[in-house]
């Protein structure tokens, strides 16, 4: 893992990964496509803009409507760009120079957009093979096909598995440089949890601590990293309605993150009690899940495999479960059966980065790899990364227990699992909600480090940030000192 730049800074970083990668493309070019503007109705009022990760994983430019061209034999790479009128200037403002994009991402030669078909024909008529990535976007898909001179339906078969595979490998392992970067949007990620917890109270509607979090990630100059899930329906496990109303003796559950000025995601949840104070049930399961996630940052370290993590932290919830009521038998004996996917149905964590999940749109290639295969029981089905952890790797810890009404009904009619399960305890329960606790984990030579300032966690810790008052939250939301200067989300 590197722990420095290079000495000219992130562009030697971008120029090393694209040089690290070139070996699999050896009988042809890469193509690195950047993603476009997405219109809303016509091109002047478009969604917000995010660039393709991989995209700003070897160039770093956030603009849109780049693409790149690496070839491997020459050594050399072609930065593509729009050319800018003066329409673009009227009602956008200049953009930046051309000279100071190619230098940020380490290229020399520059070409406008309009150009990558005839150099894409020529490679191809040369013999050369087209290595590009799976696209996500539509635009991005038939930009492919029309570089291609092929069916839309033939893009996804013909992305480059070598490629895939070699991305997938060089991006799963974090330099700290990296780290450093999800830290610090952990930093404003904290302001946000605390901001959140001190903020609440009954007869508030989730929109606003959703609105709130949103504005101190936008005071502080970045953009959320995802959609945040702020919501009373904790057991939805991607609830991203802010409808509902906070009330008395519910549990709020805030799944959110801010990114870093370089992009990278962070992604904490923390569960909080919209009274100030869990009831005695609620501490249970809470100090329940807490536990998990405890053991499961403990085993986090080089040579364990993630599914083994999650076995044991999916031990440790029904442990709780049996102590609480609504479980029997061996803990052991459930999780291997899948009964406790009952109350946790989705995988111990995932992979961390440029994407929140990142590099899912290269599927079970990074997660699992070429030897495993990903398990067809409900529960661990869902579980994004099971394979041996390695130095570098980052990721999260996030076990939740979750009582979800539809399925408890479904399961109780079918009496599956009836060994383990106490369906006639399971009543009181029906509007408990759901309780998930998230960490980002950074595996290191030795163990592993927990990365972040330190988000309130024990139910001493959220209790008492609960309790702060409206200028500890006025306070959370000014600019940090350590958020601030530079440039706002934009190519750096």
């Amino acid at each position: 893992m590197a722990g420095q730049a290079p000495p000219d800074g992130w562009s030697g970083f971008y120029r090393e990964r694209r040089n690290r990668v070139r070996a699999v493309a050896k009988d042809g070019v890469i193509l690195w496509l950047g993603h476009a503007m997405q219109p809303r109705n016509y091109a002047g009022n478009a969604y917000p803009f995010r660039q393709n990760s991989h995209f700003l994983y070897y160039t770093g430019l956030a603009d849109p409507d780049l693409a790149l061209l690496s070839y491997p034999e020459k050594d050399c790479d072609i930065l593509f760009l729009r050319p800018e009128d003066m329409d673009d200037v009227v009602w956008s403002g200049a953009g930046r120079a051309r000279a100071d994009m190619a230098r940020d991402a380490g290229v020399e030669t520059i070409e406008d957009i309009g150009h990558l078909g005839s150099l894409v024909s020529k490679a191809r008529s040369q013999g050369l093979k087209v290595h590009y990535l799976p696209p996500y976007q539509a635009s991005s898909l038939l930009k492919i096909a029309e570089l291609l001179g092929v069916e839309p339906a033939e893009v996804p078969g013909g992305a480059s598995v070598p490629l895939m595979e070699a991305v997938a490998r060089q991006r799963s392992i974090k330099s700290d440089a990296e780290a450093a970067e999800i830290e610090d949007a952990l930093v404003v990620t904290d302001r946000m949890h605390r901001a959140a917890m001190a903020a609440a109270r009954p007869g508030m509607r989730e929109y606003e601590i959703a609105g709130l979090i949103q504005g101190i990630a936008l005071s502080a100059g970045r953009q959320l990293a995802f959609t945040p899930i702020v919501t009373v329906r904790g057991e939805v496990l991607h609830n991203h309605s802010y409808d509902n109303v906070l009330s008395e003796g519910r549990l709020v559950l805030n799944d959110s993150g801010a990114e870093s000025r370089r992009f990278y995601a962070g992604d904490i949840t923390r569960t909080f009690p919209v009274s100030g104070r869990f009831t005695s049930l609620q501490a249970e399961v809470y100090e329940t899940v807490l536990r998990a996630q405890l053991t499961a940052i403990e085993m986090t370290r080089p040579g364990v495999t993630y599914d083994d993590v999650h076995t044991r932290a999916s031990e440790v919830l029904a442990e709780g479960l049996t102590s609480i009521g609504v479980m029997k038998g061996h803990p052991a004996d459930a999780v291997a059966a899948g009964a406790h996917a009952l109350f946790f149905p989705h995988g111990i964590g995932h992979m961390l980065g440029l994407d929140v999940h990142d590099m899912e749109d290269l599927g079970d290639i990074v997660g699992y790899g070429k030897d495993k295969e990903r398990s067809r029981q409900f529960g661990r089905n869902f579980l994004r990364l099971a394979k041996c952890l390695e130095p570098g790797f980052l990721l999260t810890v996030e076990p939740g227990i979750y009582f979800i009404p539809a399925l408890m009904d479904r399961w109780e009619q079918e009496q599956r699992h009836a060994e383990f399960i106490c369906y006639d305890k399971l009543g009181p329960f029906r509007d408990f909600g759901g309780i998930r606790v998230e960490d980002n984990v950074y595996v290191t030579a030795d163990g592993r480090r927990v990365l972040g300032p330190g988000i309130p966690k024990t139910i001493a810790e959220v209790e008492a940030a609960c309790a702060r008052g409206e200028r500890d939250i006025a306070s959370l939301c000014q600019k940090p000192a350590a958020a601030g200067g530079g440039r706002p989300p934009t190519p750096f």
